[in-house]
């Protein structure tokens, strides 16, 4: 019995030292005052040897978009609702994005993951799970994780716990995570980034609350410079209606005015406390 469990163990991390992508169905409420309104999205976790990034499959294709109008000289407003992505090197976490008004910020996380592993067992997506808990980003969640995939991955910042999360939850289900799908992935993770040899803002937790709290009072403040410094020129848009520069600014700072409003329920949700 021992060999077949060791035969088994070296078999699994045989299959998945490969590279691979882990394809999440995110459901989740972002008015809390609107519950029936549940937006879905593809997530995708890709893990190689060295990283793991986690990230929309809607705003890849919107950068995807934004880096090709670019390259013609025009300015694309995206339309997507998550804004970030989660890249986890070794013990290290970073969170990044281009939003807040900044071109390109990494934030560091240290914030420590105390799991509590529970007896309790399930089968999610086929395989045999175990049940864990955790106090988190101001949330408490439930997740299940299994040994038959002997990473301590999972989605957004989620790690540490013995084998992948196949599924996680927040206490209220404003945010919920199920793996459905497992893919090959090349050798490189690739994203595609505007201004991709612009260099990273590097900030520290604090900071970055204070730019949340500066960019949630004034959304369009950095669009609002850029187009003052004449980076912004009256152009045609992506279905060639003449726009002018003021007006594009005036519409990000609509666009995103509505947004916000909207998205009260953020998964990190001790964020919007002041």
């Amino acid at each position: 019995m021992k060999i077949i469990i060791i035969l088994f163990l070296l078999y699994s991390q045989l299959i998945f030292s490969q590279n691979k992508r882990f394809i999440y169905e995110y459901f989740f409420i972002p008015d809390s005052t609107n519950r029936t309104h549940i937006v879905k999205e593809f997530m995708f976790l890709d893990i190689s040897d060295s990283r793991s990034l986690f990230y929309s499959q809607h705003k890849y294709n919107e950068d995807s978009i934004s880096v090709a109008e670019a390259e013609k000289g025009k300015f694309y407003i995206p339309n997507a609702d998550i804004l970030y992505k989660i890249e986890k090197k070794k013990n290290d976490i970073f969170f990044l994005t281009s939003d807040y008004g900044l071109d390109k910020i990494r934030v560091k996380d240290d914030r420590k993951m105390n799991w509590n592993i529970l007896p309790e067992r399930q089968k999610f997506f086929g395989y045999d799970t175990q049940k864990a808990s955790l106090d988190f980003v101001g949330r408490k969640w439930i997740a299940w994780f299994t040994l038959d995939i002997p990473i301590p991955d999972g989605p957004y910042k989620f790690h540490g716990l013995p084998g992948l999360i196949v599924k996680i939850e927040d206490g209220t289900k404003s945010h919920i995570y199920n793996l459905v799908e497992i893919k090959n992935i090349s050798d490189d993770i690739k994203y595609p980034e505007l201004n991709s040899k612009t260099k990273d803002i590097i900030l520290n937790e604090n900071k970055f609350r204070e730019l949340f709290q500066k960019y949630r009072n004034d959304p369009a403040a950095e669009t609002r410079q850029l187009y003052m410094q004449g980076k912004i020129i009256d152009q045609k848009d992506n279905l060639g209606n003449f726009r002018k520069g003021a007006e594009i600014v005036r519409d990000v700072d609509r666009l995103t005015k509505e947004r916000l409003k909207k998205d009260n329920n953020i998964i990190e949700i001790d964020l919007l406390k002041k």
